[in-house]
């Protein structure tokens, strides 16, 4: 099978900046704020932006959603290629990433949301609505470039964590892991991957979809080594755990007195609110 993504590799030269970054909080979100100040949101801490700008970054209350931090960054399905790209110029054997999605607004037809690249092809794929409507599938292609598909039917509404973990090996084990941080919740498949590397992440509207919606995705991390796992929910000011500073910080933000730099949306249901408050309060009573 074809699956040639040579167009989109040729739209933005290689530049040597590896593909792994580590777990930089919301990878493409580079912002700087304070108590009174918006954040200012940007595209730039990727290697390049293809269909989007910083103009399609932001925060909530200004046409956006985000899972983590002020900034979230939200990309059209409107038949045109859009998306933010790491680069390599080496090639990754090992390769292990997970982000956060809201798919509410994208539509019902399939679309690729990440595409991991190596010599002109996709060897790694996200799907949502395939194979059938509000499913989440990793498409990864072994090296007679032959599809092998795990599905998390049926994902629900909300922010969707999506964590997968690629290898190049003659049985190569492709892990795949949607809302959970679970292992036992993970589904995984061995193929030939022997000689494929990836030398581009893209995250966005990787397959031209022209679906008439959109969706907003936030807290991209990607490594060599290590799971991330999740994000810790509830964790508002970012502490590393969940308390009373935690309402404080979501209070703050829905006064509009700032923004919460951890993860106030508890509800994961796209919105900070009150409904966020009973969310860390149940939490903290666990």
């Amino acid at each position: 099978m074809k699956h040639c993504n040579s167009r989109r590799a040729s739209q933005v030269g290689r530049l040597a900046k590896t593909i792994m970054i580590g777990s930089a909080a919301a990878a493409f979100l580079g912002f700087s704020m304070n108590a009174q100040a918006q954040p200012a949101c940007t595209v730039d801490n990727w290697t390049a932006a293809v269909g989007l700008a910083d103009a399609d970054t932001g925060y909530q209350g200004n046409d956006n959603r985000r899972y983590g931090g002020p900034c979230g960054l939200r990309v059209p399905f409107d038949g045109e290629t859009r998306l933010v790209m790491f680069e390599s110029t080496q090639g990754e054997v090992d390769y292990i990433a997970r982000f956060y999605a809201f798919l509410d607004n994208a539509g019902s037809d399939p679309v690729v949301i990440f595409a991991g690249e190596g010599n002109g092809e996709d060897q790694l794929q996200v799907l949502y609505n395939s194979p059938t409507s509000n499913d989440l599938t990793l498409r990864a292609f072994d090296q007679g470039g032959t599809s092998h598909d795990i599905t998390f039917t049926d994902v629900g509404s909300g922010w969707h964590s999506i964590e997968f973990e690629w290898h190049q090996d003659s049985s190569a084990e492709i892990s795949f892991l949607v809302n959970s941080d679970d292992p036992s919740d993970e589904e995984s498949i061995v193929i030939d991957t022997s000689g494929l590397v990836i030398q581009s992440a893209n995250l966005g509207n990787a397959s031209e979809a022209d679906t008439g919606g959109y969706a907003d995705f936030d807290d991209f991390d990607s490594r060599r080594s290590t799971r991330p796992g999740r994000l810790l929910v509830g964790d508002a000011n970012d502490s590393g755990s969940v308390g009373v500073g935690d309402l404080s910080a979501i209070i703050t933000e829905i006064r509009g007195n700032g923004f919460a730099p951890g993860q106030p949306d508890c509800s994961e249901n796209g919105n900070v609110g009150v409904g966020d408050l009973s969310c860390v309060i149940t939490i903290i009573r666990q």
